[in-house]
């Protein structure tokens, strides 16, 4: 899943910056994923030849997909008009229209400015690489246009306009398709319905660049996977070249990826039309990435390989959170002291974005640019503009007096020093704020990134209910609540850890794999409460007795069923992960021992009625899991 940054130019992709660059340059390229929007802004630089050297659709394309000759003719004969009105070349994307164009680059006979349009920069290509040519990058449409496109297209229904939205992530050409597939019949709660007909768009698209039917296999199965190497593709020599050469697929450290947001609309048709196809190909490459794991030294290496990992676990809340569809680039940066009146800003508007108390977070700003400004890492987006920060410390001798506050009771067992002679107390993850979806995923890739680069501990203290549901998503270590609402805002932060050094990391992997088999969709929660009603109802055999859990092969019977959910129960209790073994704590004393009510069992495990419910629908989802995939061995 790579996030190559677009080449810079210093004329933005407008009808105006258009403009401004052919009347500096003989020669402009003007770049764009599919479907960006390319032709639409260079028909709205004013009078202008076009030439399209982009066959149709869909064509079955043989051989070279124009005539060298003919369009060569074309091209030249556009070139020696003894006008100034730009000559727009659209479509510069496969061999025989780039070979088309080589007039525009030796300078012979040409009179009149050249805008050469095409999904991948002109430079990539050997013999434009040292052209010097400037580089106009379409960027995303922003969310308000796409929305007024899909008014354009007749849709009223909001919760169809929203759907555009999301699935479009400023791509128009998206859009329209996702238009035109709610047109058709496919229903806006249906999203992967919708996401199908817009996936069949793409391939269409595509087509120009690989006649080859083989790519309505390869690339669901590419998308799925996040990251391919010939291993995990099972495509090797020609055929992984000639996906490498897609304008949707990029080269990463961990092998092929298709671009968002189309890698999102493909995965999502995918598993709409294949849902057993698509998780079984999830499963096998989570598979594949923990034996890769188990095998590199290189922690650069490995954290590459273990952010995939969180990718594969098809976590509902952790993807969304982490891998959102929109992926815009951006730079994540130590702050030096010069930034330290953009760091107080930013806690300003982190406070109130939270609704903590103002006066405890500059306080707690002041402390820590004392201890360490190098701790904060600053977000800017493409314009160079602070989109969000967080703050990162070592917990040592400098920092630990001012991290301790947010940890209270724990703060003796989680910030002493480590085992290891002179090793480090481990980061600490302070804040991580950034209103903006995506660039906020971005910066949170970074910080575990960082985390398992080194690889320390993470620790973090947070009173933000999103956050300590992505942490207890990312299976770290629930501590508890704080004794004091640090922050003043009605909420007790919540402690957690993750140590990712040495056999701590592998344990992590099987947690995240436990958390994807129990699930997090409807269907699971769906079963999760059969599970509770059985287990509120043991001694009821009546009413056991219309228990959809029978379904199951191990449990046919009343009896069955019984004996298997006491026994599974004990087995979670006795599990060595803290998290299932909590669980299984609960499960037991609320289920099977005396008449207990929730909060006075979440009182016992020193626990917040939120977290003791994640644990009670943690547990539940792992049962649910096990029963039914006992009886599919």
């Amino acid at each position: 899943m790579g996030e190559t940054p677009p080449p810079s130019s210093p004329y933005p992709a407008t009808p105006e910056g258009v403009r401004a660059a052919l009347a500096a340059h003989p020669v402009v390229n003007l770049t764009g994923p599919l479907g960006s929007g390319k032709s639409w802004l260079a028909g709205r630089i004013g009078a202008a030849t076009v030439l399209d050297l982009a066959p149709p659709d869909l064509a079955p394309l043989a051989s070279p997909d124009l005539a060298p000759s003919g369009a060569g003719d074309a091209v030249r004969a556009a070139l020696a008009d003894d006008t100034r009105d730009p000559l727009v070349l659209d479509g510069v994307d496969a061999p025989a229209a780039v070979a088309a164009v080589a007039p525009v680059r030796t300078g012979a006979r040409v009179r009149r400015p050249v805008l050469l349009v095409s999904r991948r920069p002109l430079l990539r290509h050997p013999e434009w690489t040292l052209s010097a040519i400037p580089t106009l990058t379409v960027r995303p449409w922003p969310d308000g246009h796409i929305d007024a496109l899909a008014a354009a297209a007749q849709l009223t229904d909001p919760g169809a306009r929203r759907l555009v939205v999301r699935l479009a992530a400023g791509n128009p050409l998206l859009a329209a398709a996702a238009c035109r597939a709610l047109h058709a019949g496919a229903a806006p709660d249906a999203p992967g319905a919708v996401a199908d007909r817009m996936a069949g768009e793409i391939v269409g698209r595509l087509a120009r660049e690989l006649p080859d039917r083989r790519l309505r296999r390869d690339l669901p199965l590419l998308a799925t996977v996040g990251a391919g190497d010939e291993t995990l593709l099972r495509a090797r020599g020609e055929r992984f070249d000639a996906l490498s050469a897609l304008s949707v697929v990029t080269r990463t450290p961990l092998g092929l990826a298709v671009t968002e947001p189309f890698r999102h609309i493909v995965e999502l048709a995918h598993q709409w039309r294949r849902p057993t196809t698509h998780r079984a190909t999830r499963t096998r490459a989570f598979g594949y990435r923990k034996k890769l794991i188990s095998a590199t030294t290189d922690v650069a290496q490995r954290a590459a390989l273990m952010e995939e990992s969180l990718f594969l676990t098809g976590v509902t809340g952790l993807r969304e959170t982490l891998f959102p569809a929109a992926r815009p680039s951006a730079t994540v940066d130590a702050a030096s002291p010069a930034d330290a009146d953009d760091i107080g800003r930013m806690m300003r508007r982190w406070a109130q974005h939270g609704g903590l108390d103002p006066r405890r977070t500059d306080a707690l700003a002041d402390r820590w640019v004392r201890a360490d400004i190098g701790g904060f890492r600053l977000v800017r987006d493409t314009n160079g503009q602070l989109a969000g920060f967080a703050g990162l410390f070592d917990v040592n001798a400098r920092t630990v007096t001012d991290i301790e506050p947010l940890f209270q009771q724990h703060a003796d067992r989680l910030l002493a020093p480590s085992a290891e002679p002179g090793g480090p107390g481990g980061l600490f993850l302070g804040v991580a704020f950034c209103p903006d979806a995506a660039l906020h995923a971005r910066l949170l890739r970074y910080i575990l990134r960082q985390t398992m680069s080194r690889p320390t501990r993470l620790l973090v203290s947070t009173p933000t209910p999103q956050y300590q549901s992505l942490l207890d998503e990312l299976r770290f270590e629930d501590h508890g609540a704080t004794v004091d609402d640090v922050y003043r805002c009605g909420r007790r932060p919540m402690v957690f850890s993750q140590d990712f050094r040495g056999e701590a990391l592998p344990a992590w992997l099987e947690r995240l794999g436990s958390a994807d088999a129990a699930g997090t969709g409807a269907e699971s929660r769906t079963i999760g409460a059969e599970v509770a009603h059985a287990l509120a109802h043991l001694g009821d055999h009546r009413e056991l007795a219309k228990s959809p859990l029978l379904s199951a092969p191990r449990t046919p019977t009343t009896a069955a069923l019984s004996r298997w959910l006491r026994d599974a129960v004990q087995e979670l209790c006795d599990s060595a992960d803290p998290g299932e073994a909590e669980a299984g704590w609960i499960l037991r004393r609320y289920h099977l021992g005396p008449p207990r009510t929730h909060q006075q069992l979440a009182t016992q495990l020193h626990l917040s009625r939120a977290t003791y419910f994640r644990r009670l629908q943690h547990g539940l989802n792992v049962l649910a899991a096990r029963l039914f995939a006992e009886g599919e061995r």
